[in-house]
């Protein structure tokens, strides 16, 4: 009797050993392949883009210790893209060990994300700031038209222009990488510069003083919306409407039970104050509404 408890128990413990053995490794991230700069599980990439991402990553490599190694997968297994990115990056061992100055580009097709992961060492030549612009005027777009090949080939050549650029060094066979149009960030963008410049037209409008005055306050103010928002924007055609819009602010006569027409400054302060939280919600819910993750 006590043997065959020994049996059970023997058998119920491997088991469990089993299942933990199990569910450790289908949790795991991938391994690297051999060509190491290229890990294509998700089997998107052409054979010219492989070559093209291993070669420029040796001379890279070569005069300057930095890697930018490619992963593609087809699901994260549960995890963040954050947390696979993370552990992926440690496991791969990407770049040197005492400079840290690694680069991942990794891609889910399965989960529909992407990220950059960076290194300590090249965190200021690509701060957050600027991998999430890679991403959206260089990788995104593409991604979005399930063409894989040509978003990663295209991010890479950016990215690696950086690298090289924060070294100081020419990188054999860089191909030029193709800016494109995010339009989700662009319309959040055009709808907060509108909304927030309209109210300060109005702002504007509103002052007292001599008209010439007056005028050349409405002229620089419109200057300066100009360069903002074609600086934010990119786009000429938008930066045009933009400031046709703020112009007819400028130009549209105040009335007299205008918000920023109160008989005392009591009364100005409360409809000024209603009129500003009216727009701020409005801002907030076109933010919300336009500006998306970065989720392909």
């Amino acid at each position: 009797m006590l043997t065959s408890n020994k049996k059970l128990f023997r058998i119920i413990v491997l088991i469990f050993l089993i299942l933990a053995f199990y569910s450790v490794n289908s949790n795991a991230v991938v391994s690297p392949t051999k060509e190491f700069y290229v890990n294509d599980y998700a089997n998107v990439l052409s054979k010219e883009t492989e070559e093209y991402i291993i070669n420029t990553n040796v001379d890279l490599n070569n005069k300057t210790k930095a890697q930018i190694v490619v992963v593609t997968v087809k699901s994260l297994d549960g995890k963040t893209i954050e947390e696979y990115a993370t552990e992926l990056f440690r496991k791969f061992g990407i770049g040197d060990k005492k400079l840290n100055n690694g680069v991942l580009l990794l891609c889910s097709t399965g989960d529909r994300m992407f990220r950059i992961e960076v290194g300590y060492g090249l965190e200021g030549a690509l701060p957050d700031g600027k991998t999430g612009r890679i991403q959206d005027e260089y990788i995104i777009p593409y991604l979005k038209n399930n063409d894989y090949d040509k978003g990663i080939k295209n991010g890479f050549s950016a990215v690696i222009k950086e690298v090289s650029k924060e070294y100081n060094t020419t990188v054999e066979g860089i191909q030029s990488a193709e800016k494109t149009i995010n339009l989700d960030r662009l319309l959040g963008g055009f709808f907060d510069i509108t909304i927030v410049t309209c109210i300060i037209s109005r702002v504007v409008k509103s002052k007292d003083g001599d008209k010439k005055s007056l005028s050349k306050i409405k002229v620089i103010y419109l200057i300066v919306i100009a360069i903002i928002s074609y600086a934010i924007l990119k786009s000429i055609i938008l930066t045009i409407f933009i400031a046709i819009i703020n112009l007819i602010m400028l130009s549209l006569k105040a009335t007299s039970g205008g918000f920023y027409s109160g008989g005392s400054s009591g009364g100005g302060w409360s409809s000024g104050r209603r009129w500003m939280v009216f727009w701020r919600r409005r801002i907030l819910r076109w933010r919300r509404f336009f500006w998306r993750r970065r989720k392909l």
